[in-house]
């Protein structure tokens, strides 16, 4: 057995016992014998460490210790393997999809811990769980369903589970052959096995691991490069992560040759997106290879005699859909004999398309079609079109030029149209040949153009290497952009966890001349495009509309199709955006039985009102224009002049001015990214604390993906404060900017997660945003919605308790007449501030007062609400004279150096007021 890890500071390694190595029963891997405890341990101390050096040593400190233990138990049992696999797939879920594909997401996970744990459906936990996207979950974890479970398990669950790293696997492997078989029942009992047997942090991470999500704040290249200097080139061109583990389960020992091979699947080389006006820079000013972009599915073909092997770009065997000899699937029976005879094997790297043998065209991805599912008997057929060769008779490839490889991809098979053919390159030089390719491109309704570099080697997972690639929409002003309504929202996760950060647009159906719409067709949802800081911009605005959205009664104005939202919002109260889109595509999901493809939000429109958006004929007119395909007009270089010489003009000699030191921003290019929870967010840190200096929460914002300047501008989401100073003091002044407390960026960055502001973060607000904590908080900033814990709640007192900040009687004023409680007679001199002549010359306090009866008053007047106050100044309302008139002369002469003026009444103002049970007219007592 291991050694016992009480706690995660306790944990350093793996410990053996002497029976442990004995015990031959047990299966003969390091896997079986390392607890699975140890390695939920290890990954929950590198998410929780925030410099990199300390997640990587956290990693190589478990990678050794799995080593070491090894080399204890291999001299014991020479059989004993010490394959890292079992641990890194668990480590890196999401490089396993196809092994690890179990059909589970959080709304299943959810639903059988509901049941599992015995929970009431209408419980609090069990509402946890079903709506952990929601933004009222508890821990400020919205949005992360693997933390919310962690805490509705947290009470119910043993402090230590009983399975080892090899019984996980077995568990996880047994889940997704019955997915695969689709035998849920089996599912469930191995999920049930999972949770009866393991603690609430080894079950977090376990959640995370099935849904291939564990933000560990690593990369996997990081992973790979720590575990072994070769394992991300070899993942590259095997993406077998297990072949990963077993060749370089030695660190010393290095490949001398990492190249693809037949049957592995590798990651196929990728293009970048490029600008038409660098194009011939980033070709080096020679001629380059023009191609068509095909809309189909990425597909490498390995070929070995009658042996047919088709992967897709992630690894994924499809050669039984394709067909894995020449007597099955839907293609190599047809194009089995178009190969030459004197080749034995190869290696083609393509794109499968579906074919109309009708219409002699290619079909578009975004039709009602799957590529790997073709029937039978479909109209349309499977057709392989070949752009690149990587192996022939054995013979590698890859590190020849594409010039070379394309010739030799000539004499591999014989192209036949409509089931497999070499993709057609033309070789091109300048920008303008580019325009008009791709105008080409548009008129025809293709997806877009690929650049290729013909002397360029294939380079595996590498992206834009000498391959490039231009679609209408990278071009400004191509694509026809649509307005259209937000009328519902779904909560997002991880860094956006807790705010609506995804929309269900629409359309509004034509009304009636002069009359604004009333009722909208859902679209398309959309959730890409726009920065942090427009996201959190927008939430502010739409907070306080959004409503649940119920589908057993849905809103009568917004008609959805199968797709519904999670809240909704009336349009009367909603925004349009400016959404740009590849097409518009059929689909039943949406009202309009039509959809966008690949949306994405350009502006928002707040010049437009929201009775202003797409209507359903506007949309029909699009969808009619060129069968659906938005981009529409030509790309124009005419504005460019690109053979006009410019004059060079000399440039001016300039003085040369230090900054000092401490005034420049430091350099932040070499931050390592670890999260997202900025991203793209501006921030200026104008100083930090003691304990953490302005460079550190400035490298902190870098490393969650935010933006940092040191002046702020009209982008910058809000300035950091540690210490306020005179340079605080005016950004304050000029009332432009939000002024936050360092505090408030330390716990985000300590929590990994995006923390919404509260008042005790808050130094200065804009008008904008003192106008939502208005709607959120109320003046001593206790929240009106969310629960307060004991820190905070000791906070408002002690707002209260400050003399300036006592409620005003004219705020109790407003309650009560906002309640109905001004009818009081006791409350019927709640709006006056009542000063008395006491004194026989004013000004002199050592003359007595007149009498006791004006004593009385005072308590009558602050019995009814009245405030009385012993100094004559601006805010007196009501002077009141007893009996005695002498002094009234003087209170009158004192009053014309007030702005603003006070009343003179008589003592019996009061007196019969209180008698009648209402105020009194006070004209009837003016002196």
């Amino acid at each position: 057995m291991l050694g016992k890890v009480t706690s995660l500071d306790d944990y350093h390694g793996f410990t053996m016992s002497a029976t442990s190595v004995s015990d031959n029963s047990l299966t003969k891997t390091v896997a079986a014998k390392v607890p699975f405890c140890d390695l939920c341990l290890t990954i929950e101390k590198i998410q929780k460490a925030k410099s990199r050096p300390d997640k990587n040593k956290y990693f190589k400190d478990f990678l050794n210790s799995w080593r070491n233990f090894h080399n204890t138990l291999h001299k014991n049992d020479l059989n004993t393997t010490d394959s890292f696999y079992a641990a890194l797939r668990l480590i890196l879920p999401q490089l396993e999809r196809e092994r690890m594909a179990y059909g589970i997401k959080e709304t299943m996970l959810a639903k059988l811990y509901i049941d599992v744990l015995g929970l009431p459906k209408d419980g609090k936990d069990a509402l946890k769980l079903l709506n952990y996207r929601a933004p009222t979950s508890s821990h400020g974890e919205a949005g992360d369903f693997a933390v919310i479970a962690y805490f509705v398990l947290k009470q119910r669950c043993p402090n230590k589970g009983t399975l080892t790293v090899h019984d996980i696997n077995q568990h996880l492997d047994s889940i997704a052959l019955n997915n695969a078989a689709k035998r849920k029942d089996l599912i469930k009992k191995s999920l049930l096995q999972l949770i009866c047997q393991s603690s609430a942090l080894e079950q977090k991470w376990l959640i995370r691991m099935i849904l291939k999500d564990m933000k560990l704040g690593i990369s996997q290249q990081t992973i790979f490069q720590l575990f072994h200097a070769d394992a991300a080139e070899l993942h590259s061109v095997t993406t077998d992560l297990e072949k990963v583990c077993r060749q370089l389960h030695d660190p010393t020992v290095s490949l001398s040759d990492v190249s693809i091979m037949m049957f592995s699947p590798f990651r196929p080389m990728l293009a970048a997106i490029a600008n038409i006006k660098h194009i011939e820079k980033l070709m080096h000013n020679q001629s380059f290879y023009l191609e068509t972009k095909l809309d189909g599915e990425r597909i490498q073909l390995h070929k070995d005699g009658d042996v047919y092997k088709y992967f897709s770009r992630n690894g994924f065997d499809y050669s039984q859909q394709f067909g894995a000899s020449s007597l099955q699937g839907s293609l190599t029976p047809f194009i089995h004999n178009t190969f030459k005879s004197t080749l034995q094997n190869c290696i083609l790297d393509g794109e499968m398309m579906a074919y109309n043998p009708i219409t002699q065209a290619f079909m578009q991805k975004g039709n009602k079609f799957d590529i790997k599912r073709m029937v039978d008997d479909s109209e349309l057929q499977t057709c392989f079109c070949v752009f690149d060769v990587l192996m022939v008779n054995k013979q590698k490839l890859a590190n020849e030029p594409l010039r070379k490889r394309h010739e030799t991809l000539q004499t591999v098979f014989t192209s036949v149209p409509g089931r497999i053919q070499i993709v057609e390159k033309v070789e091109i030089k300048t920008k303008k040949d580019v325009a008009d390719a791709l105008n080409v491109a548009i008129d025809q309704r293709e997806e877009g153009i690929m650049l290729k570099d013909p002397l360029g080697v294939y380079k595996p997972d590498k992206r834009g290497e000498g391959w490039l690639k231009i679609k209408p929409e990278y071009v400004d002003g191509l694509m026809d952009e649509l307005d259209i309504l937000i009328v519902g929202g779904y909560f997002g996760k991880g860094h956006r966890g807790g705010m609506v950060s995804h929309f269900l647009c629409a359309v509004a159906e034509p009304a009636s001349p002069g009359e604004k719409p009333s009722r909208f067709h859902s679209l398309c949802r959309v959730g890409s495009g726009y920065t942090m800081k427009e996201l959190y911009d927008l939430g502010l605005k739409l907070a306080n509309h959004w409503k649940p959205y119920r589908k057993r009664d849905p809103p009568p104005n917004i008609l959805c199709g199968t797709e519904k939202p999670e809240v909704y919002i009336e349009p009367c109260n909603s925004v349009i955006l400016q959404v740009k889109a590849a097409e518009i595509v059929g689909s039943d999901m949406y009202k309009t039985c039509c959809t966008l493809r690949f949306p994405r939000i350009e502006k928002i429109r707040d010049d437009k009102d929201w009775y202003d958006c797409m209507t359903l004929h506007d949309l029909d007119q699009l969808h009619n224009k060129a069968s659906g395909k938005l981009a529409s007009k030509h790309v124009d270089l005419n504005d460019e002049e690109p053979d006009k010489k410019k004059r060079k003009v000399p440039a001016k000699t300039k003085k040369l001015f230090g900054i000092a030191e401490q005034f420049k921003a430091q350099d932040l290019s070499h931050v390592d990214k670890v999260s997202s929870i900025f991203e793209d967010v501006e921030f200026c840190v104008l100083n930090g604390l003691h304990d953490h200096p302005k460079a550190e929460l400035e490298m902190g914002i870098a490393e969650c993906g935010g933006l940092v300047v040191q002046n702020p501008g009209p982008d910058t989401y809000c300035v950091i404060v540690g210490t306020i100073n005179v340079r605080v003091k005016n950004l304050v002044a000029a009332n432009e900017h939000d002024v936050v407390k360092a505090d408030w960026l330390l716990e985000c960055l300590q929590k990994k997660h995006f923390i919404p502001w509260q008042p005790q973060y808050m130094i200065h607000m804009s008008p904008s945003t003192e106008e939502h904590f208005a709607q959120e908080y109320d003046c001593y900033g206790d929240s009106y919605y969310a629960d307060i814990d004991k820190s905070h709640l000791q906070e408002v007192f002690k707002r209260m308790s400050k003399p300036e900040q006592n409620l005003p009687s004219k705020t109790i004023a407003d309650l009560e007449q906002r309640y109905s409680w001004d009818i009081s007679p006791l409350s019927m001199f709640r709006h006056c501030i009542i000063y008395i002549d006491f004194y026989a010359r004013i000004g002199d306090s050592s003359t007595q007062i007149h009498g006791t009866s004006l004593d009385v008053r005072i308590l009558e007047l602050r019995f009814h609400g009245a405030q009385c106050v012993t100094n004559l100044n601006e805010s007196v309302s009501h002077v009141v004279v007893g009996k005695d008139l002498q002094h009234v002369s003087e209170l009158k002469s004192r009053r014309t150096a007030f702005k603003r003026k006070f009343k003179i009444v008589l003592e019996s103002w009061i007196t019969d007021s209180i008698k009648a049970g209402s105020l009194q007219d006070e004209r009837n007592y003016l002196l």
